[in-house]
């Protein structure tokens, strides 16, 4: 990224920041964050110990994870499928698969569905996260209803271009927050 992109003032709204977020975005080298990002998440303990590991299958502007299904890592796969309507279901990510309208592949509507209680590690992407593991979505609260429907205790990673950690964003009540974040540097907890 040629010039930092100064982010807004804390007292923006949500809608400000997704700005924010959007123009950096627009600047940053995805396949090569993607290569560090993977790298550090290989080494994450969580990953190197069987477990149900949710992932999504990146979008044009996201730190792409495909890297790591392809890796010996002795974790099981599963992924989420965006339907028309309703909220976002999990499939494993080996079986028929179909391109969503915004061009990112997901599982076909007939994918058999994995219950959310069976997820140990989720790996999350958003616009932007803070340094409390707060989440900027794109704002159509599909991660955070998911989120709430998983298990108690799991490990919650949010995936995210150095670049877009902000010292705090705006939360509402019901964000729910991760408590580690994968960037190109590596693995890092979240301050409470």
């Amino acid at each position: 990224m040629a010039d930092v992109i100064a982010p807004p003032d804390s007292s923006a709204s949500k809608g400000e920041w997704r700005k924010w977020a959007r123009r950096v975005r627009s600047e940053l080298d995805f396949p090569a964050l993607s290569a560090g990002v993977c790298k550090g998440l290989q080494r994450f303990p969580p990953l190197r110990h069987p477990a149900t590991v949710l992932l999504y299958l990146a979008m044009e502007d996201e730190i792409d994870l495909s890297s790591l299904v392809q890796s010996d890592l002795p974790v099981r796969w599963v992924t989420t499928r965006t339907p028309e309507r309703g909220p976002l279901t999990i499939h494993e990510i080996d079986g028929p698969m179909e391109v969503h309208d915004l061009g990112f592949p997901q599982p076909h509507a007939s994918a058999e569905r994995v219950p959310s209680a069976e997820v140990d590690v989720a790996l999350i992407p958003d616009l932007a996260f803070d340094l409390y593991g707060n989440r900027l979505g794109r704002g159509m609260g599909y991660f955070d209803q998911l989120l709430a429907r998983l298990r108690a205790g799991i490990v919650r990673v949010g995936v995210v271009p150095t670049a877009l950690v902000a010292d705090r964003l705006p939360k509402e009540e019901h964000d729910v927050p991760v408590q580690w974040l994968a960037a190109e540097e590596g693995v890092v907890g979240v301050a409470y």
